[in-house]
């Protein structure tokens, strides 16, 4: 049997996904398992031992009228892979495309599909309102597989190894998602200088050293697998709602998250581990990119440095 995943992004979306992925391999343990995953986030699943091959999707190069041809042809190799099973748990009409042009005799896609994915699906998941991961979980169920356990093995080693480190990731894709660069500076003046470590990505690194007042700034110097093994190594994660805070997740290293327009119940770090810290404002979780509140990101600024260290905290010794 031939499985693919189209699940090409983003990073805690892909995250999301590893259970899922982990219940249909126990299930179909001879099967051969294809993960369509964005070429940026190709590393984070190098190590993965539940499947078997990554695919990459060079989206970037897909981007644009003139890559039709490209883009044909690479819906044509899919096609010519003879997948028995296609899992659209992207949603989105590109992927629902690429499920549909595998021609796979089961394309399997969620009721809440957008942008009119559902159309090249022929077999539909109901899926509730709730945590994505848990949403995901309904394709497992719906795949008779077992509901657990629910893991997220990307490879990693499997021994607590915590070398006592605090990890501070300031980033976010939103920018209504960032808590601020003067809190954060301020939080990591009030943190044991020699245990914290900074992430981010290449892009940020010199904003990020900026906030980071001289501690270990490792911005764009890890792959995505080098970063769960970091996160792996630290007793806590403190970090906006962001990718990496999934990772931290998934690893099993407690987390300190920081949500305003984002609703933590549907993305917020899986597990009874985790701290989310939010301000009671009304407009909150507005699920924008943009702020509209009179009083500008009032959500994210009425969550104090005090209570981000006291929850951090809880988790040092």
């Amino acid at each position: 049997m031939r499985i693919l995943i189209i699940k090409p992004s983003s990073l805690g979306d892909v995250v999301h996904a590893l259970p899922t992925v982990n219940l249909i391999r126990r299930k179909y343990p001879q099967a051969h398992i294809s993960w369509l995953v964005n070429d940026t986030l190709t590393s984070l699943l190098q190590h993965c031992p539940i499947i078997d091959e990554i695919i990459p999707f060079e989206r970037r190069r897909f981007g644009s009228l003139t890559q039709l041809p490209r883009f044909g042809n690479f819906l044509a190799t899919l096609q010519g892979r003879h997948f028995d099973i296609a899992i659209d748990l992207q949603g989105l009409l590109r992927s629902g495309i690429i499920c549909w042009a595998t021609r796979a005799p089961r394309r399997i896609g969620l009721s809440d599909a957008r942008e009119g994915a559902r159309l090249f699906h022929n077999e539909i998941v109901e899926v509730p309102r709730a945590h994505a991961v848990d949403r995901y979980l309904r394709t497992a169920q719906h795949l008779g597989c077992d509901s657990t356990p629910v893991e997220f093995p990307l490879g990693v080693s499997g021994s607590v190894a915590s070398e006592g480190l605090i990890a501070v990731n300031p980033s976010a894709r939103w920018a209504t998602k960032l808590w601020g660069n003067d809190r954060f500076a301020e939080l990591i003046r009030r943190l044991p200088s020699e245990r914290v470590v900074l992430t981010g990505s290449a892009t940020e690194r010199e904003q990020i050293d900026r906030i980071a007042q001289g501690r270990r700034n490792l911005a764009g110097q890890t792959d995505l697998f080098q970063l769960a093994e970091l996160y792996r190594r630290c007793q806590v994660v403190i970090t906006n709602d962001s990718g990496p805070m999934h990772l931290a997740a998934a690893v099993g290293t407690p987390v300190v998250a920081i949500f305003g327009p984002t609703d933590p119940a549907l993305t917020g770090p899986y597990g009874k581990r985790h701290v989310v810290l939010r301000a009671g404002v009304p407009c909150s979780p507005c699920f924008k990119d943009t702020c509209a509140n009179n009083v500008y990101m009032e959500c994210m600024k009425l969550v104090s440095v005090e209570q981000v260290l006291e929850a951090a905290k809880t988790f040092l010794v």
